[in-house]
C-alpha cells in the first residue's frame, strides 16, 4: 500500500534543514559597547545591513578606540557563526584577535540570531551575504587586510565564497561539511536501517521542498569542490569525534585545497565544543602572521604552515569569562542535538515499503 502522498508533503523533516533550532538572545549579551582590554579602551559599532534576499542583517564591528590604535591601517577578521548560533559566538572569540592588533566584524546570518529571515541555506545564500558584508567593510575606514574565519555552517561558507574574493587573505575553516549531499546521507544510514534507495528518494524529497522554500539546492552545496579554486593560506580545525560531520570532511576538503595549508585533528571535544585556549591561540598566531604580514611564514601555494613555535604568554580571558562561552556552545550544541533527535525521529516514522519513489 503506498502512503498518501499528501500526508508525507505534510511532514516537517526539511524543516530540520533550513530551520534549525534559532538562538535568540538580546543585544545586552553583546557586552557594553567600550571596553577595557589589555590597558586599551575598545568600542564597538553596531550596523544593520540588507541580505542578497533582502533582510536586515544584526552586524557589530569591534576595534581600538582612535586614541588607543597602534596603526592608521589595521587587519580586520570576519567571523562566521553556525547554522543554530549567531554573532554572540564570535564575540566570545575576539580576545586572542584583539590581543594581536586583529579587529573584529561578527554578524546573524539571515534567519539566526537577530537578523531578519525564516531560513538558513547553509552558505548557498549565505556566501551572497559575506560578499555584501565584504563590500561594505571596504567602506570602514582604517582597515588593512581582510580574513574570514568560519565554523560549521560558517566555515563551509567561507570556502564558497574566498575562492573567488581576492580581498580575502586568509581563512580559517573550523568545521566544515564538504559536500551536503554526503552528510546528509552519512547522518541517515548512522541513524536508521533504511537502504540507500530509500534514503535517496527522502533526499529528494528534501531537496524539491526546501528548493521551493527558499531556492536552496541541496545538489549544488559542494564546498569541496572550492578547495582546489582557492589559493589563500587556510587554517583546518576538526574534531575527531565530531557527531555532526565527520572529521573526514575536514580530511578530504584539505587535501584537495590549493593555499598553504595546517590543520589541527582535535583528539577531545564533539561539533559544538568549545575550543581548547592552545587552538584559539593558533588561530589568533595563524592570523597575525597572516594579515599583519609577517615573512617569517611560508605561504607559497601548496606548503604547509608551521604555526607550532609557539612562545608567548598565557594571557587569561579579560573581557568574558571562558565559562560563558562554554555555556554558550552548549547551549547550542543542546539545540543541535534535540533538532537532530527530532529529526531522526522523524526519519524513522516514514515506512520505506509506503514511500513512492517518483513523490
Amino acid at each position: 500500500m503506498k502512503q498518501d502522498k499528501k500526508k508525507f508533503e505534510n511532514d516537517s523533516i526539511w524543516k530540520y534543514i533550513i530551520r534549525p533550532p534559532r538562538y535568540n538572545y538580546n543585544e545586552e549579551s553583546l557586552g557594553p559597547s567600550s571596553f577595557i582590554y589589555r590597558g586599551k579602551i575598545y568600542k564597538r559599532k553596531d550596523y544593520n545591513l540588507i541580505s542578497s534576499m533582502g533582510y536586515i542583517m544584526k552586524c557589530s564591528y569591534i576595534e581600538p578606540d582612535i586614541s588607543n590604535r597602534t596603526k592608521d591601517e589595521m587587519p580586520l577578521v570576519l567571523y562566521l557563526h553556525g547554522n543554530s548560533s549567531s554573532r554572540i559566538e564570535g564575540i566570545h572569540m575576539i580576545e586572542e584577535l584583539l590581543k594581536r592588533d586583529i579587529n573584529v566584524f561578527v554578524f546573524d546570518f539571515p534567519g539566526c540570531g537577530l537578523s531578519e529571515g525564516d531560513y538558513i541555506s547553509l552558505g548557498y545564500h549565505e556566501k551572497d551575504d559575506v560578499e555584501i558584508i565584504i563590500d561594505f567593510i571596504e567602506t570602514i575606514p582604517g582597515v588593512s587586510n581582510i580574513g574570514i574565519w568560519g565554523r560549521s555552517m560558517g566555515a563551509s561558507t567561507a570556502l564558497l565564497y574566498s575562492h573567488k574574493d581576492p580581498r580575502i587573505k586568509a581563512i580559517c575553516l573550523d568545521s566544515p561539511f564538504s559536500d551536503f549531499r554526503k552528510l546528509t546521507k552519512e547522518l541517515a544510514s548512522n541513524n536508521t536501517n533504511y537502504p540507500n534507495f530509500i534514503i535517496e528518494t527522502i533526499l529528494n524529497y528534501i531537496g524539491k521542498k526546501v528548493k521551493k522554500k527558499n531556492g536552496l539546492d541541496i545538489n549544488l552545496l559542494k564546498p569541496i569542490d572550492k578547495a582546489k579554486e582557492t589559493f589563500q593560506p587556510g587554517l583546518f580545525i576538526h574534531a575527531k569525534n565530531d557527531e555532526l560531520i565527520g572529521v573526514q570532511h575536514t580530511v578530504d576538503i584539505y587535501e584537495q585545497y590549493s593555499g598553504a595549508k595546517c590543520v589541527y585533528y582535535l583528539e577531545k571535544g564533539g561539533h559544538n565544543t568549545r575550543r581548547p585556549d592552545s587552538v584559539i591561540k593558533k588561530i589568533g598566531k595563524f592570523f597575525s602572521l597572516i594579515l599583519n604580514n609577517d615573512n617569517s611564514i611560508n605561504v607559497q601555494i601548496g606548503k604547509k604552515i608551521n604555526l607550532e613555535d609557539e612562545n608567548e604568554e598565557n594571557d587569561k580571558i579579560i573581557i568574558e569569562d571562558s565559562n560563558k562561552s562554554d555555556k554558550y556552545m552548549e547551549k547550542i550544541e543542546e539545540n543541535e542535538i534535540m533538532s537532530f533527535n527530532e529529526m531522526k525521529s522523524c526519519l524513522l516514522k516514514i515506512n520505506p515499503e509506503d514511500i513512492d519513489g517518483d513523490f
